[in-house]
């Protein structure tokens, strides 16, 4: 059967779903839009498709991904234009491409993304003071943090090898981040915890006010395209 890799933004007011209801609301467009739907096996039949790793309700997404599956192929263009006249206000498709029938599930190849974090001061400091603060994360040799899990429970961790990439500017009087981080099963960091660690180093964080954007995901192997 015919796999795609479908591209889309989650914005606006979308960026308030939560992930099952994303994955409700991708199903209903999927069948209003008429796409010859390929379905699992079982007493309660679903379509075939699965997404990349999940967004965080608040959080927008500038390129999110998903699989699916067809029973018969139709052309890119006409799935994005029958898929985005279904899609409710602030989610757009936007690429679609064939992918080999033995292409591995994106859950198991996704290992990291890129953010775009806003984060509101408490006081005006200068970008020097900026960038000692990101220096100071970036050159610590491990960063614990206390995480909360399943059932209520406190878990500490070292996050300093899921931070790959940091950097920052000021902007209109706030700190707008951009970081690449780890996602999925293992090691994955959080932008929230980025800005906390900076805060222990001198960054004044405003009630941790932050504005988040996932702006790409992004595989471990190289030679894995997400391009198309």
């Amino acid at each position: 059967m015919p796999r795609y890799r479908i591209e889309f933004r989650k914005e606006g007011p979308a960026r308030f779903i939560s992930h099952l209801d994303l994955v409700r609301t991708l199903e209903r467009a999927m069948r209003r839009a008429g796409l010859p739907l390929a379905f699992s096996q079982g007493f309660n039949p679903h379509p075939r498709f699965s997404l990349g790793v999940p967004l965080p309700v608040g959080v927008k997404g500038e390129k999110e991904y998903l699989d699916l599956e067809l029973v018969a192929a139709l052309p890119v263009d006409e799935m994005l234009k029958r898929m985005n006249v279904q899609l409710p206000q602030g989610l757009k498709v936007t690429r679609v491409w064939r992918i080999p029938d033995d292409a591995p599930a994106l859950m198991a190849t996704l290992e990291k993304a890129t953010y775009r974090v806003d984060v509101s001061l408490a006081r005006e400091i200068t970008q020097e003071d900026l960038q000692r603060s990101i220096d100071g994360l970036l050159e610590a040799p491990e960063i614990i943090i206390s995480r909360r899990t399943g059932g209520n429970k406190e878990k500490v961790l070292d996050i300093r090898p899921g931070i790959y990439a940091l950097s920052g500017r000021l902007e209109d009087g706030r700190v707008r981040l951009e970081m690449c981080l780890a996602v999925g099963n293992r090691g994955a960091v959080r932008p929230e915890e980025v800005v906390q660690v900076l805060a222990r180093f001198g960054l004044p964080v405003k009630d941790e006010q932050l504005e988040v954007t996932r702006t790409g995901l992004y595989p471990a192997e190289p030679e894995i395209s997400y391009g198309g």
